[in-house]
């Protein structure tokens, strides 16, 4: 079995999500068990193609020199799936002709002597223009990063300068040298493949000290000792604490794919939008006040965070514990959410009749500690059981959106979902003490917000067997959503392929 987006008709024969399902878009091709390897954690699919060398750089590598090259290393790495388990990662095609790749961390013993195994949590693919045939797969190692050659089958980079586990690691989508990752020390750091790690602490100095001042890691600054070895370096800090940042672990990030911004969120409630700073000097950049920051949009814990549009952002969460009114010690659990929203403070800091982003963006202090510039488009609520979430786009520009539960794989389309229902007007009575209770004006701190009945859509399921011993664990989708790829708690990866034929699924 072998997958490629190349030769894929781009027409209106695939299947893709256009209305009322008759059958599953998927159908099942293989199951492969990768031993040693305990849980899936984390995956990554190859993500380019035989095209993708005229975005990638904005087109300055699409040369004649290299597309031979390019195509050459496209046709012996597409199809190829990175996974991150309990103490190892794993990198094996889906041609299964082709020997896989299996790289173990090393592992310590814990402050009461004991060894245990350090899971990969996160795992994303770069590229670095200096070795641009040579495709490489970054993952988490506790708080440290590892950057690992797949061609030459050997870690080349060892980064470390968090201060806590590391929870996300995302690749900015056109320029592939650059990632960043995010961590329980409340800050995100962005790391440049191209360069070397730091040496030495090339911070400023505060007075009266003459010396590189070393705040450590949950200051954005750099410590005393080498940052690693091999290639990376990190080149700019979005630094967690009350100026701005993140005030609790930060669980995901997302560049965006135009301009220069990046979206953070975390176990703070708060979804963040920061200006990405000046990477070209020589010291590390450092940045604590964001463009947005809110916390209003979920109740609980934020997961993720993924731009669908130049304004438009979803994001999901996890379940609250929500207090019944008049009764302290009642609690009961609400639905995690999906959330559809549009930052509408975009166009005042990117304005359509500007051509180049201002060279200093700076917001007001109601910007980066508690925004209202956003708009709710669509809240729907996700089972509790929900284990991942991932956002892909296919090859027709539909964002599909997949759920992982314990025995079922959902998906839908982002067209799909219902829209936010608008207020009440002219407001009554009754509207009006609604209205006064959600914004918690009525002097009563015990607010009781029952669960609502979740909104119908279509939906398409993939259900693994209730008597198994297993339960999926994540599922990421690639290839222009041709491709699905699931993980289970017993280290089996299960891979199904897009479903042709314009009898499966009529279009709208």
């Amino acid at each position: 079995m072998s997958v490629s987006m190349e030769g894929v008709p781009m027409g209106s024969d695939m299947p893709w999500f256009k209305g009322p399902p008759h059958s599953n878009p998927f159908s099942h091709l293989a199951d492969i068990h990768l031993d040693g390897i305990g849980a899936c954690h984390s995956a990554a699919l190859f993500p380019w193609t035989h095209s993708s060398l005229q975005t990638l750089w904005a087109g300055d590598l699409d040369k004649a020199n290299f597309r031979d090259g390019w195509k050459e290393m496209i046709d012996e790495w597409s199809g190829t799936i990175a996974v991150g388990g309990t103490g190892a990662l794993r990198v094996f095609s889906t041609d299964p002709s082709r020997e896989a790749l299996s790289v173990r961390l090393p592992v310590s013993p814990n402050r009461q002597g004991e060894v245990e195994p350090v899971s990969v949590r996160a795992v994303a693919w770069a590229l670095c223009q200096q070795i641009l045939f040579e495709p490489l797969v970054v993952m988490s190692g506790g708080a440290c990063l590892y950057v690992v050659n797949v061609k030459r089958r050997k870690i080349v980079g060892y980064l470390r300068g968090h201060g806590g586990e590391i929870t996300s690691i995302a690749v900015h989508p056109f320029f592939v040298h650059l990632l960043c990752t995010t961590s329980r020390d409340f800050s995100t750091r962005i790391y440049d493949l191209t360069q070397s790690p730091c040496q030495t602490p090339n911070n400023l100095h505060w007075p009266p000290s003459k010396a590189p001042s070393l705040g450590g890691a949950p200051h954005g600054l750099q410590a005393s000792e080498p940052e690693g070895i091999g290639i990376g370096r990190c080149v700019a800090v979005l630094v967690g604490g009350p100026s701005g940042g993140h005030n609790a672990a930060v669980l995901g990030a997302a560049f965006h794919p135009m301009y220069p911004l990046i979206a953070t969120c975390g176990l703070d409630r708060a979804v963040k939008i920061w200006r990405l700073p000046d990477l070209s000097g020589e010291r590390m950049a450092r940045e604590d006040k964001p463009l947005f920051s809110s916390s209003r949009i979920h109740k609980a814990r934020i997961l993720s965070v993924n731009w669908l549009s130049p304004d438009v952002l979803v994001t999901h969460s996890a379940p609250a514990i929500m207090r019944v009114k008049d009764q302290i010690h009642e609690v009961y659990y609400v639905d995690g959410t999906i959330v559809l929203w549009q930052w509408l403070g975009f166009d005042r800091f990117f304005p359509p009749d500007q051509t180049r982003p201002a060279r200093i963006m700076r917001g007001c202090a109601s910007d980066y500690q508690e925004s209202s510039s956003f708009k709710l488009l669509s809240v729907v609520p996700i089972p509790q059981s929900t284990k991942h979430l991932h956002v892909s786009q296919t090859y027709t520009g539909d964002y599909i959106l997949f759920l992982t539960l314990p025995k079922t794989l959902r998906f839908f389309n982002v067209a799909s979902l219902p829209p936010r229902e608008p207020p009440r007007f002219p407001l009554d009575a009754d509207a009006i003490e609604d209205l006064a209770t959600k914004l918690r004006l009525d002097d009563d701190d015990e607010v009781e917000e029952l669960p609502k009945a979740a909104p119908q859509f279509d939906k398409w399921e993939i259900d693994i067997a209730a008597d198994a011993e297993e339960s999926f664990q994540l599922c990421v989708s690639g290839f222009g959503g041709l491709v699905l790829v699931a993980g289970t708690t017993e280290g089996n990866v299960r891979i199904w392929g897009a479903t042709k034929g314009k009898e499966t699924h009529p279009s709208p």
